[in-house]
This record gives structure tokens, sequence and C-alpha cells, in this order.
């Protein structure tokens, strides 16, 4: 992408110089752009005791309130122990009370969450089977497994805001899930328990479910193995589509990342980012689709994100020169790039 400013050493001079000088001009950009980019408020610092409990079930509040424990139901990463336990915010590790196979009726594993495409096109989501919604790749049985897990209110808490849920400081346009109340049965006894899930909100719920990122499928079939649900669950994860990106895809959309949402910290303004979002699903293309389609959908997806992945480019490149990086931006492109390679081990 930088071939052209290699040909314009001019062009490419006044462009470091111009966006220095934004750096400059937003000197507390170096403090604060990194939690905007993580999408986490400033406000989901705050301590944890007594957090607002409107707007939300009642089996929630009552557990805040009574400081009793509650039941999740994990169906996407949170499969996972070892990535659940190191979820908490500002390096607080979240405690586990128990922690079991469970499978949900009536429910499916969708990837509906409107997420951003090419890295990371959908997020897992809890959606009821008779939901107006397509699958790409339906199980066998109109059933969801996941991990049953019993949390002290607390950690239940540290759980939502690694989710954005919870803060409701912030209004429910902001939060990409919404906690709905299921019948959650154990694989080991019949009895069934009231638990927690997340299903994306209205205004980021898809009509369909785009491709999950390998990565992110990667740590849900370890979260199932883990967890040993039954083999034919393991099999479904194993065959659903994933998305795959190329090495200078991956780059360009990481890039385009970091311009997008400093520039939406600058502004305070997500215009931006949801004008990008809703052009890059507009042309996004599902595997099923014809090859000639997924290839223009390549193309117009990398024209779409090539102004912003190269002033973002530049952007970096002004930081390392200046010695500027936060080192927020450098955990968030480590996140970036850990979160589009396949996984290999269980360890990274």
């Amino acid at each position: 992408m930088l071939f052209y400013f290699s040909k314009n050493s001019t062009l490419c001079g006044i462009l470091i110089v111009w966006v220095v000088g934004i750096l400059n001009h937003h000197s507390a950009l170096s403090v604060k752009v990194p939690s905007s980019l993580l999408s986490m408020s400033k406000k989901n610092n705050a301590p944890l005791n007594k957090p607002p409990i409107y707007d939300r079930p009642q089996l929630v509040k009552d557990s805040i309130e009574n400081n009793t424990p509650i039941y999740y139901f994990g169906l996407g990463s949170n499969m996972l122990r070892e990535k659940l336990e190191n979820r908490g915010m500002n390096g607080t590790k979240i405690d586990i009370l128990t922690m079991e196979a469970a499978i949900v009726p009536n429910y499916r594993l969708a990837f509906n969450l409107r997420g951003f495409p090419p890295i990371e096109p959908g997020m897992g989501s809890l959606e009821p089977v008779d939901a107006n919604s397509q699958a790409l790749l339906k199980y066998e049985k109109d059933e969801c497994h996941g991990a049953l897990i019993k949390l002290s209110p607390e950690n239940y808490e540290k759980v939502m805001r690694s989710e954005g849920v919870g803060n409701t400081a912030t209004r429910s346009t902001e939060q990409g899930y919404e906690e709905i109340v299921v019948d959650a049965y154990p694989y080991r006894g019949m009895k069934s328990v009231k638990a927690i899930a997340l299903r994306a909100r209205p205004h980021v719920r898809l009509r369909y479910d785009p491709c999950p990122s390998a990565r992110y499928m990667n740590i849900l079939k370890e979260g199932a193995k883990e967890l040993d649900l039954e083999l034919s669950y393991q099999e479904f994860l194993s065959r659903h589509p994933v998305q795959t990106l190329t090495t200078w895809q991956r780059k360009e959309a990481i890039y385009n990342i970091v311009f997008v949402f400093t520039i939406s910290f600058i502004l305070k303004w997500r215009g931006l980012s949801k004008f990008q979002n809703r052009l890059l699903f507009l042309v996004y293309a599902r595997p099923s689709t014809p090859l000639i389609i997924r290839v223009a959908s390549h193309l117009i997806t990398a024209t779409i994100l090539l102004p912003g992945a190269t002033i973002g480019c530049l952007m970096l490149f002004a930081w390392k020169i200046t010695g500027t990086t936060p080192p927020q931006i450098t955990r968030m492109m480590m996140l970036l790039e850990e979160r589009t390679r396949p996984s290999s081990s269980k360890s990274e």
C-alpha cells in the first residue's frame, strides 16, 4: 500500500507532518486513545461495588442485590477456561466457582453480531432457532452446547464488562450484547438451571451469519474439546466455514482500524466508523456465493480500506519516529495480530 508514497517522498513527508501535527494538537491521545480503540469506556474502569443494575434481567438484579452466585452460559471464546480467567479488566483475574458442559435447547450458536470485516466479520451470539436469521451451517439438533459457569456477582460483572455489557451509564445502542435468561441443562444431571447468556442487540444483529475468523473458531474448538462437549458438536465446529485472510489483507485491515478509531476518538464521533462498516457489509460475500462475486468483494473491500489503512500506517510510523507510541496502542496491535492468525496451540 505504500508503493505510491515511496515514489513520491514529498507527498509522504507532507502527510507525516500533518499526522504528527494532529497528534501534537491532541496530546491527550497518547493516553486516552487506546481505551477508545479497544471499545472500553472509561466508565468501565469504575469500582465494581454497587454497579447500576437497572434495565437488566431480574436474575442479575437479584444476584447483585443479594450477593448470591449466578450462572452464565458461555458459547464462544468463554468456553475456554484460560481465556475466561484472564478476561478481567486492568489485569484482574476472573475467579470461577464451577464450570461444566451444558446444553441450551431451542437456541443455536450464531455469529450474527456485527463485527469488523474482514478481520472479524461476525462474533458469537445465542440466537433462538425460530428467529429470522440465516446460519452458515446448522447443527443437527435445535440446541446450543457450551460452558455453564457459576460466578460470584463481582466476577460476573467482570465478565460482562469485558463483553461491553452491564455499564448502564451508556445507552443500550452503544452495547453489542444484551443479557437474556435461558434454561441450561448440565451434561451431568437432568435438572435445568436459570442462566444468563448473551445475544446480539437488534442494532448490531445481522440477519445472516458471516464467517467467524479462523482464530476465533480455533478458540471455540479448543474450549469444546476442553469441556469434552459431545463429539457431534465438536465436529460441527470443525466443519463450520471460517474467514481467512492473506498477510496483506490482515495488515491493511489493522492499519485501517488504527485510523478509523483514532479519528472517532479525536472527533468524538463514530459516524465514519459506522459508515465504513456498513459499506463493508454491503459488499461482503459469504462462502456460498459464486467465486466471481467473492473476488469482486475482496477487491472492493481492499479499495474501501486503502485510504484509511494508508493514513493509519503513517500514524503508526509517526508515533514510532517521534518515540510517542502509546503502550496501549502496542498492545492493541498485538491483540489484533493475534486474533487474526490461526491458533496452533492453547498457549497462544
